[in-house]
């Protein structure tokens, strides 16, 4: 191999390397190295609003394919107890809903369900971040 081709040569392996480690660099960035919260997925996205909060509880509710009653028995179901709170919630673009039970143990958990199907989407303390899941 000639020096010209072996300077082509480096120079192209430089070139890919060079991408390379800006393409990682720029996907690190845009993921931030941090997961999503919530790392569920729900069956309903909900899409971005445009005018704040003004209007959203009607919106979501609107998306809802279960109502609340049906959220409570499947969030009952998965933890037995006394039904605290339920609320229709835009969690990072999936609707949920959130159902506070208060356990035989007097534990407060937060049970998401999904508002399209009624799954289980996540249980955990009522004061816990969705990362720490049980």
């Amino acid at each position: 191999m000639n020096v010209m081709q072996r300077k082509q040569t480096i120079g192209a392996v430089l070139g890919a390397l060079t991408l390379g480690a800006g393409l990682l660099g720029s996907a690190q960035a845009a993921g931030d190295g941090k997961s999503q919260s919530p790392a569920y997925q729900s069956s309903i996205k909900v899409p971005d609003q445009q005018n704040g909060e003004r209007g959203e509880a009607a919106r979501l509710a609107a998306l809802a394919k279960i109502d609340a009653t049906r959220a409570i028995s499947a969030a009952q179901a998965q933890v037995p107890g006394a039904v605290l709170k339920v609320a229709l919630d835009n969690e990072n673009g999936n609707l949920v809903y959130s159902v506070e039970i208060k356990t035989a143990s007097n534990e407060i958990k937060d049970v998401k369900i999904d508002a399209g199907n009624a799954a289980i989407m996540h249980v955990g303390a009522a004061n816990d971040e969705e990362e720490t899941e049980e």
